[in-house]
């Protein structure tokens, strides 16, 4: 005890001399000093949503930090560093808030919450893979926003072959045993085949493009001949004919029942034809094979194409003829 009391003594000698009072006075400001430092608010850069504001605080987690500057942090917020995080000077602090962003795809619209990122990753969260023709809509590179619609086409590119006929040239030949106006298949044509490819581009399984790359014909088409009348003149009753045509119609015997007059206004009479007018003008002299000379000169309702009705005045003669299929004779 005699030993503390004179180190205590030497202490309050020491202190109370003018080098004690000086040390004592420097270790206090020391100190003060190091307590000053300690609570000193550190200076941080809080960035929410790409937008920097320079905050000082006193409080040391990231967290911490962000409740006192009023951020509030949502449960799918994006915080870097870790809110949990010890804060240092200069430390940059980023927030990013979740939006909605809608995606179409593969015939299907997702909603994806989201922090504000760039297109490609949110389609990588969405678990969309992109083709190396896929098409999007926005830039991969742009951050979304809220209410950004993403809009994926698939784009698709297959070879296409393409069957395809060659119709067969048809050849005219003269036939001098037919009259003018008759016709025949002498031979009839085969067409050919040949096979076309393409390049087809498909987006969103629809065809929108093609781009030929061949055409290869695989069996050349034969031609038709068609034979063609060119007899001008018939002798008939020991009469010649001279002919412009000759066609094969129904010939159908008509009378007085059926008017007196014909559209032209003429009296009916034995050798009145009544015709179609697209087939025959109103008109024409004829020869009609059975019935002798005659002039298209009436018209009929249920006349249309190769059909005629022939005048008779009896019923009898009508009820002979009836209607059968004859050759008419168009003359020069």
């Amino acid at each position: 005890m005699e030993a503390i009391s004179r180190g205590l003594s030497s202490l309050r000698r020491f202190y109370g001399s003018a080098s004690g009072k000086l040390i004592l006075a420097a270790g206090l400001t020391g100190l003060l000093v190091w307590g000053v430092l300690a609570l000193a608010p550190e200076p941080v850069i809080i960035k929410v949503d790409g937008h920097p504001v320079l905050y000082r605080s006193l409080y040391r987690t990231v967290g911490s930090v962000l409740a006192e500057a009023g951020v509030k942090l949502g449960p799918n917020d994006a915080v870097q560093p870790d809110p949990g995080a010890t804060v240092t000077r200069g430390m940059v602090i980023a927030v990013n808030r979740v939006v909605d962003v809608t995606v179409n795809a593969d015939g299907r619209t997702v909603v994806v919450r989201t922090p504000k990122v760039p297109v490609g990753e949110v389609l990588q969260s969405a678990g969309i893979d992109l083709g190396s023709l896929d098409q999007v809509n926005i830039p991969l590179g742009d951050v979304v926003a809220n209410g950004t619609v993403i809009t994926v086409n698939r784009v698709g590119e297959k070879i296409v072959n393409e069957p395809y006929q060659l119709p067969a040239p048809v050849e005219r030949i003269e036939d001098p045993n037919m009259e003018r106006g008759e016709s025949r298949v002498a031979r009839a044509g085969t067409p050919g085949e040949g096979e076309r490819q393409f390049e087809v581009t498909f987006v969103n399984g629809r065809p929108t493009d093609w781009v030929q790359l061949s055409d290869l014909v695989t069996r050349n088409p034969v031609s038709g001949l068609i034979a063609l009348g060119t007899v001008s003149a018939v002798s008939r009753g020991g009469n010649t004919i001279r002919l412009r045509n000759a066609i094969d119609v129904v010939a159908t015997a008509y009378s007085f029942e059926n008017g007196k007059y014909t559209c032209t206004g003429q009296p009916v009479h034995f050798g009145v034809v009544a015709v179609d007018p697209t087939v025959i003008p109103l008109g024409t002299r004829l020869y009609v094979e059975g019935y002798g000379y005659a002039t298209a000169a009436d018209i009929g309702r249920a006349i249309k194409g190769d059909r005629i009705d022939v005048f008779f005045e009896s019923a009898r003669d009508c009820e002979r003829w009836g209607r059968r299929s004859t050759k008419i004779y168009l003359l020069e």
